[in-house]
């Protein structure tokens, strides 16, 4: 019995050790990868190399739709884009926080903000932080939303099982490659897609009393470490916009929270692009094109603003 447990045990740790090897080869590779939209940002940001003047803050609206290079160029900046998918403002700011704990602050914050920003959601994408389990800070954080089970936390490689991030980062499969620049992965397709338009009768706008003290302590933060935040409603098709119930609402409310922190507004819902599907490839997110025309617009308008120094 004893030479039982004794085996029994040996194998264990011999299992052990193999997982976390294999957990080890995973996330190296995938910390790695330049070419995919979930790590990517993640990567630039725990190089520490980022140290940009402008941050660029929202959901997919952001990362699809602000071109840094642009920014950069009329603005004589260095801008990045932290825009996390499929994330309203608790995961924009843990995203954020990392990004201020391995990067220096920077001097300006674009806060893209519309109808799904001032939420709480979580489990969307959730491998993207699986590669950064060793960041303790990062790993709490995420804990409050994500519900990491005790396994997924503790057993090495466990977390993995099931995700086809695991493919990816041993090149196996068909993985497609993206195009990143600095945050930014502009849509080529041109093809309007209505469907899921033309399916919805109206659109909700977030109100969250939790997402919105969480943005509030965000900008208090900002303000207090000097940093200029300039809110943006990036443009969506008007049809879409027609059908935000109440949006009187939703512009009283970002308002009130500008007014409390001297932030100015910036408003492309009803601008010309919003009015052309040319510009988009669905309902909420510009194509490559209409992101290009929009921050070269977004660009000029900041400068006409007269903050940057």
């Amino acid at each position: 019995m004893k030479r039982f447990i004794k085996i029994l045990i040996i194998f264990t740790i011999g299992l052990f050790g193999l997982a976390f090897v294999i957990d080890h080869i995973i996330s190296t590779k995938l910390q790695k990868l330049t070419t995919s939209l979930m790590f990517a940002g993640w990567n630039d940001i725990y190089s520490g190399k980022i140290n940009s003047d402008i941050i660029i803050m929202g959901n997919s609206r952001a990362w699809a739709q602000y071109n840094p290079l642009i920014l950069d160029s009329i603005l004589n900046v260095n801008s990045y884009n932290l825009g996390i998918d499929g994330s309203p403002i608790n995961r924009q700011i843990i995203k954020y926080n990392t990004y201020q704990r391995f990067n220096i602050k920077p001097k300006y914050i674009i806060q893209n903000i519309d109808m799904i920003t001032i939420a709480i959601h979580g489990g969307y994408q959730r491998e993207q932080f699986f590669p950064y389990f060793f960041d303790d800070s990062l790993k709490t954080a995420i804990s409050h939303y994500e519900h990491f089970n005790v396994l997924e936390k503790y057993i090495p490689c466990f977390r993995y099982i099931g995700y086809n991030v695991v493919k990816q980062s041993l090149g196996i499969g068909n993985t497609q490659k993206e195009n990143i620049i600095k945050g930014y992965k502009g849509n080529d397709t041109n093809e309007w897609d209505g469907k899921k338009h033309n399916e919805q009768k109206e659109i909700h706008y977030g109100q969250d009393s939790m997402a919105l003290s969480l943005f509030d302590k965000y900008l208090s933060k900002a303000h207090a470490e000097n940093i200029k935040v300039i809110f943006v409603y990036a443009p969506i098709y008007i049809g879409a916009t027609q059908k935000v119930k109440n949006i009187e609402g939703m512009y009283a409310m970002y308002d009130s929270i500008a007014k409390k922190y001297d932030i100015p507004i910036l408003d492309y819902n009803y601008d010309p692009i919003s009015y052309d599907t040319a510009y988009f490839y669905n309902a909420t997110h510009l194509n490559k094109t209409g992101s290009e025309l929009f921050t070269t617009k977004l660009a000029h308008d900041i400068d006409s603003l007269g903050i940057m120094k």
